[in-house]
């Protein structure tokens, strides 16, 4: 045997070991002059030593010289001499170290498969759980989108605790997520490589766990990709990694508590009535003024009223007018078609906007061309004012907007019937403005310009006379076919000036106003004002916490809310004889009667300068597309008084108490339908954009049920040791022997095909000892023992031909090893 063992390796003569050499030099702590500061030698790698040799190293073999190396000291320690301990420095002594076996077997000192209550197993399964149960969770808010609404006016959770909550979540159910699928990938790549006669596991298969935990791998180790991505483990890690990388922002758009706009709901709400539409009497009863009833009792109200029409209707004027000037400003044109013309706006309360909306339109050109005359019939629908009121009444329960978040913001939609004001101009001249002008009748010597709105001739006759009848009477309903008669104005206008008759008895619903334009055609102007309440519209509310809208949506076939489809009953065009009492006063707060003394006042000249347009060729009468006509100017700024007209108003179209001047004593409620939509903190996203985040949270349900699945079904609560870990697989590539397949991968890692070579786990089973191995270097690694070749038995043989019973480690590594479960056949 010592011969054998002198053939194959020759053992250096001690003096020769201690003057050897290493081929190149190296003195981490620099250069050193003194030869004693050199690192002794090292033999060559290169040369081979048996098995026999690595065991009796240090256990007292001899030399060529006959010499015997004492036992416990290595080949090293024999070449220190008593001068090279002296002169080597105390820090730089190497001390006595015990020889370390060299043999390739490592027997395990521990099982692989885990015991199903121990720590790892149990942590795995619990985590699975989680990441599979909260997943679920989150993917069902996601798509049931729940509303957080506060109800009753409270609320368990703040906002920002809530997002808070659902931010911490999120993250536990990504770290939960991101641990099991790690573990689900070990599990699966060791199993495959330690079962028999299965494809094994790469390099590349092994770097998957990095892309879960490090996606940037994915770019720096492109190659592992190219060779693992598009395998169906592949896919699991990629779709893994991207679920990991996104999953808390997906949560963050779809599943956190944000503000969004709720459905729309259909309820029932109750608003306060005090008054019939149009009441004078109320309207100038709660009018706000600091004058004392008593220092003023006749005309406190009636003062307070005026003041009140002319500050909203000429701001709301203003307003629409300046609108008109920025949409035709540089040249620009607008429509001849009412409905695409600029909408009447004005605001209340200084901080809610008003948007009417033209209705029954009539096309001026047309009815010009019919009657020969310029013809202007327009009608304008203006929301109901007492919606508001019962916006903010607590028994409808709508929470109001506060602070800068949006909170509390909504949409309404009311079935109620819309206030509505119709003006209808017709153009004279002078001899057809006769039969209605006093101061062209036979003895109209006493006509006092000044004290004729007071006090008009007694010649006018004040019971019904049908003798004064126009050629305008079928366009205007004057005559005893119609029951009405026309009005009397005290004389004809200077130009840019304008006269009012208000003072027509009931039944007249209308004011009448006449004006003389600065143009030729038409000489004269005659105009009607009524009002109504309309049943082709509804009411709209929209606030925020700054500021509110109220809108009236008019004429829509697909609008449900609108009043007449749920009351077809109601009767439109019944025109309210009320109003001409709330006009009057309007009127004559804006100055349009002045011009019975040429008071020649700044709106009656703007309003005669709005005369439609005439095309001489034709004869005919159209809406310019440069400024707003008459009528819609008219029109525009009576829309005041129908806000203020429905102000704690019925919500129908009739008066339906019996009381003096039909003003109730204490409001009542009335009942209407409503829908509502209102802002509120909800799951589901912001936008429709979001909506690609539903693939992350149903990929990362879908992968951890089967990461569950595998830990409860394959893996039945065992785990084996994770081979793909660093620790595990450092430890177990230590104990293995080379391989030629990694090559010249020592430095610069495994490249190319090196990437896709498919190793193995075996064991040793005579020492029960793991090693890795390629496929291509065969079925064992060793020269001798079992490789995952096993035999079938239960004793292993002996070198002396007798036999022992397996250990437990193989009999593990065996059972482990069979393709007896349902994937393995997948392996």
């Amino acid at each position: 045997m010592a011969e054998s063992r002198e053939s194959q390796h020759s053992l250096l003569p001690e003096e020769d070991l201690v003057n050897a050499r290493p081929a190149r030099s190296w003195n981490p702590l620099g250069r050193s002059e003194s030869p004693s500061l050199d690192y002794h030698h090292i033999p060559s790698p290169s040369r081979t030593f048996s098995n026999e040799v690595f065991r009796d190293v240090g256990l007292g073999i001899t030399n060529p010289s006959g010499e015997t190396l004492p036992a416990g000291r290595s080949r090293r320690d024999s070449v220190s001499s008593a001068d090279s301990q002296a002169d080597t420095p105390g820090f730089l002594k190497t001390p006595e170290t015990p020889a370390i076996p060299h043999s390739p077997n490592c027997p395990s000192h521990k099982t692989i498969l885990q015991r199903r209550l121990s720590w790892v197993p149990i942590t795995v399964l619990i985590l699975a759980f989680y990441a599979t149960v909260f997943s679920g969770i989150y993917l069902i808010i996601a798509f049931w989108k729940p509303r957080w609404d506060i109800i009753n006016n409270k609320q368990a959770l703040a906002p920002s605790t809530a997002n808070l909550l659902c931010a911490f979540f999120a993250k536990t159910i990504e770290l939960a997520y991101v641990t099991i699928c790690v573990a689900f990938l070990g599990q699966v790549l060791s199993r495959r490589a330690l079962t028999r006669d299965s494809r094994g596991i790469s390099i590349a298969d092994m770097s998957m766990r990095a892309w879960i935990m490090q996606p940037g791998s994915m770019i720096v180790h492109w190659e592992t990709l190219r060779y693992s991505g598009l395998t169906i483990l592949g896919t699991i890690a990629l779709v893994a990694t991207f679920v990991a990388m996104l999953y808390t922002t997906a949560a963050e758009a779809l599943v956190s508590p944000t503000l969004l706009m709720g459905p729309h709901e259909d309820r029932v709400l109750t608003g306060t009535v005090r008054s019939s539409f149009a009441n004078t009497f109320y309207i100038a009863s709660v009018c706000q003024t600091p004058i004392p009833l008593e220092m003023d009792p006749v005309d406190r109200n009636t003062t307070c009223l005026q003041i009140e029409h002319a500050g909203s209707a000429y701001h709301n004027y203003q307003q629409w007018i300046t609108e008109w000037s920025d949409l035709v400003q540089g040249d620009n044109r607008t429509s001849e078609n009412l409905y695409q013309r600029r909408k009447p706006s004005g605001s209340i309360w200084d901080n809610t906007t008003i948007i009417g909306s033209w209705i029954e339109v009539k096309n001026t050109e047309k009815l010009s061309s019919k009657h020969g005359r310029m013809i202007n019939n327009i009608t304008m629908a203006m929301p109901h004012g007492g919606i508001p009121g019962a916006v903010i009444d607590a028994k409808n329960n709508i929470q109001q907007p506060k602070g800068t978040s949006g909170e509390g913001k909504f949409n309404l939609e009311a079935m109620v019937p819309s206030p509505a004001v119709n003006v209808l101009c017709v153009g004279m001249n002078k001899s057809e403005l006769s039969p209605i002008v006093y101061s062209e009748w036979p003895d109209s010597d006493d006509f006092n310009a000044t004290s004729w709105m007071n006090s008009p001739s007694e010649i006018i006759l004040r019971t019904p006379s049908w003798r004064n009848s126009t050629v305008v009477d079928d366009i205007f309903s004057f005559g005893e076919k119609y029951n009405r008669r026309p009005p009397i104005f005290g004389k004809l206008p200077e130009v840019n000036n304008t006269i009012l008759n208000i003072t027509s008895t009931w039944p007249e619903e209308s004011i009448f106003l006449l004006g003389k334009p600065s143009v030729s055609h038409p000489p004269y102007v005659m105009c009607s004002i009524r009002a109504k309440l309309t049943g082709l519209c509804s009411t709209r509310y929209n606030t925020t916490t700054t500021s509110a809208r109220l809108t009236s949506h008019c004429e829509d076939p697909n609008n449900k809310y609108q009043y007449s489809v749920d009351h077809p009953e109601f009767i439109e065009g019944k025109w309210e004889g009320d109003w001409k009492n709330i006009a009057s006063t309007w009127a004559s707060s804006l100055s349009l009667g002045a011009g019975i003394t040429n008071g020649a006042a700044s709106n009656a000249r703007l309003l005669m300068q709005m005369m439609p347009s005439y095309d001489e060729s034709s004869n005919t009468y159209s809406l310019s597309q440069h400024f707003p006509s008459i009528g819609e100017a008219l029109a525009v700024m009576a829309g005041s008084t129908l806000i203020l007209s429905t102000q704690e108003t019925p919500f129908v179209q009739n008066w339906n108490y019996t009381v003096y001047e039909n003003i109730l004593p204490d409001p009542v409620y009335q009942y209407f339908k409503a829908s509502v939509q209102v802002i509120g903190y909800a799951s589901g996203g912001t936008e429709r954009w979001q909506g690609v985040f539903y693939v992350i949270l149903v990929f990362c349900f879908i992968t951890s049920l089967i990461c569950f699945g595998f830990m409860i079904l394959e893996a039945r609560g065992h785990q084996i040791t994770d081979f793909t870990e660093p620790q595990n697989l450092f430890a177990l590539a230590m104990n293995s022997p080379h391989s030629a397949r990694l090559q010249g991968a020592c430095g610069g890692g495994p490249v190319g095909r090196q990437l896709k070579e498919r190793w193995f786990i075996g064991m040793e089973e005579d020492d029960a000892h793991y090693y890795i191995r390629a496929k291509a270097d065969g079925k064992s690694a060793y020269g001798s023992g079992q490789s995952t070749a096993y035999r079938a038995v239960e004793q292993m043989e002996l070198d002396d031909g007798s036999l022992k019973p397996v250990s437990p480690a193989v009999n593990e590594f065996r059972r482990v090893s069979k393709r007896g479960s349902f994937l393995a056949k997948f392996y």
